[in-house]
């Protein structure tokens, strides 16, 4: 929503939020282009507003695009617009100078001073030493990587190795066990019968002293 009067209108943006200005001002100006007077608005100020508690009233503040401060702050609206309105033309002349001061410096080649030069000179050389830094710490810490994987990959043929001669000495072990109780088992058989064949010679000898002591008693008679 704006007003307009003349040559001067005020934007109005109700819902601005904290540290953004309420009101645009513009004015219209004429600009000569090809023998025809050209017509358009240009923003000459902006007003913000803020709100006193104590007072229960705004406070109006005026600036320029940069956030300088045109006019005095006032609690009345109406006298800032009307501010405006008197200085509207004197306003949108300064705006309009300042951006053709500023259109021609950014038009106008800048020369540069041998001491410009040295330090451009230095920059760019601090820039390539420390593109070349980059790049060897690059370099290292892929000397480096490549470093680890190759530890890595000893160590894991190491523990390969060693895990199938743990391995081997585990089925070692195991075989020498079973071959133990083997021997053991053969060795109680063993005992056995020659325990039992033991008994049966004492068996005999002792049936042959019976038989040689009836045969004795039988002559005797």
């Amino acid at each position: 929503m704006y007003t307009l009067r003349n040559d001067i209108r005020f934007i109005e943006y109700p819902k601005a939020e904290k540290n953004q200005y309420s009101i645009k001002v513009e004015y219209k100006t004429e600009n000569k282009e090809e023998e025809k007077i050209k017509k358009e608005w240009r923003a000459i100020g902006y007003i913000s507003k803020r709100y006193n508690k104590e007072e229960n009233k705004y406070t109006y503040t005026a600036t320029d695009g940069v956030g300088n401060t045109i006019f005095s702050d006032t609690k009345e609206l109406y006298v800032l617009k009307q501010q405006f309105r008197n200085n509207g033309k004197q306003l949108a002349d300064a705006v309009q100078m300042a951006e053709k001061i500023r259109i021609s410096q950014s038009q106008k080649p800048q020369k540069t001073t041998p001491q410009q030069n040295t330090q451009r000179n230095t920059d760019l050389k601090n820039l390539r030493e420390k593109n070349g830094d980059k790049l060897k710490r690059q370099e290292l810490r892929q000397d480096q990587k490549t470093k680890n994987l190759k530890t890595e990959r000893e160590l894991d043929v190491k523990n390969e190795e060693k895990h199938k001669e743990l391995e081997q000495e585990k089925t070692d072990v195991i075989s020498n066990e079973h071959q133990d109780n083997v021997s053991e088992t053969e060795n109680s058989e063993q005992h056995e019968h020659d325990y039992v064949d033991d008994r049966m010679d004492e068996l005999e000898d002792i049936r042959n002293d019976e038989q040689d002591l009836d045969q004795d008693l039988e002559m005797d008679m």
